[in-house]
């Protein structure tokens, strides 16, 4: 892979993970979640799209609970 699209894919990865933890943070609800994530561009650099952002919100809440 590239160094520029390992950068892209590093700051996608980031901001899915901010929105996400906020998200689980409950800091904001679901619908701004998916909303803020949609937004995000080049999102299908780590497997995302607006038809799975809620598939993943799902599994991340399931893992946080899992993980306490």
């Amino acid at each position: 892979m590239s160094k520029t699209k390992t950068y892209f894919t590093n700051e996608v990865e980031k901001q899915v993970d901010e929105i996400t933890n906020q998200y689980l943070n409950g800091l904001i609800t679901e619908d701004a979640a998916v909303k803020n994530i949609s937004s995000i561009d080049n999102l299908e650099l780590v497997g995302l799209t607006k038809d799975n952002i809620s598939d993943h919100l799902f599994y991340a809440t399931e893992d946080a609970k899992e993980s306490q």
